[in-house]
């Protein structure tokens, strides 16, 4: 049966001498596999790979079988064309960075089409933001993501509330911790910052506060995702960002 859906490129692999298969979060069926052939020709009618690029929004028609491995496209056209995500070197690091985290905490294909409004926000964000804006934004999409995924931190840091239990995800007292797994000081308070969404903190942040900020961020995500694997473009983000 022939559905119509929005879906953003996660990751491209060649297949065969001529073909691709694309994994495609997609607003309908959540995380899916298709398998495009005759894109990687020089034929002119032959379709054209560049469009599955990772992080390109799409507008797709696609044939769905439940519990299909690999289903097919009949129609991919682009959905948004970007101004300078895909071609500004931070935005594009940024936007890595995100496809990579979907890429691995999302496996099901299941619709859920508040994520895949979340996710597609996500990217229009980067695209039309300053880069001085988005030094944090990969911080800030992180906590996001766990509100998100169901096991975003509790926001209830205050002037008593001021230890983070990354295990339970809420601040409280220092006398009430209740976990080996714990932050507090400033990197407690510019996380209760970030948790609200806000791009920035109430003090500037350099390159090492980010740095580990963000590493506490996975940890979160790992405590809870425990078959999280390594984040290979988080060095190239510190990178870039610095």
């Amino acid at each position: 049966m022939l559905h119509s859906t929005k879906g953003i490129v996660l990751r491209t692999i060649k297949y065969g001498d001529t073909s691709i298969v694309v994994a495609i979060y997609t607003e309908l069926f959540g995380v899916q596999s298709y398998l495009v052939n005759g894109v990687r020709t020089e034929k002119k009618s032959a379709g054209k790979a560049n469009i599955y690029q990772p992080t390109t929004l799409l507008d797709l028609v696609v044939y769905h079988t439940p519990n299909k491995n690999l289903q097919r496209i009949k129609e991919a056209r682009v959905n948004h064309i970007y101004q300078e995500l895909q071609s500004h070197i931070i935005k594009n690091t940024i936007a890595i960075y995100i496809i990579e985290l979907i890429h691995k905490t999302i496996s099901e294909p299941e619709a859920n089409p508040e994520l895949f409004e979340f996710f597609e926000h996500a990217f229009l964000y980067i695209d039309n933001n300053d880069e001085s804006v988005l030094a944090n934004y990969p911080i800030v999409f992180t906590l996001q993501l766990a509100h998100h995924l169901g096991f975003g931190i509790h926001n209830t840091y205050s002037v008593t509330n001021t230890m983070l239990d990354l295990q339970h995800g809420q601040f409280c007292a220092r006398n009430e911790v209740n976990s080996l797994s714990f932050i507090d000081g400033n990197q407690a308070m510019h996380l209760s910052f970030f948790a609200n969404g806000y791009p920035e903190p109430q003090q500037a942040l350099n390159q090492t506060a980010r740095k580990e900020l963000l590493a506490i961020c996975i940890q979160y995500l790992r405590l809870h995702i425990p078959h999280l694997s390594e984040l290979k473009s988080v060095d190239v983000l510190h990178e870039i960002l610095s």
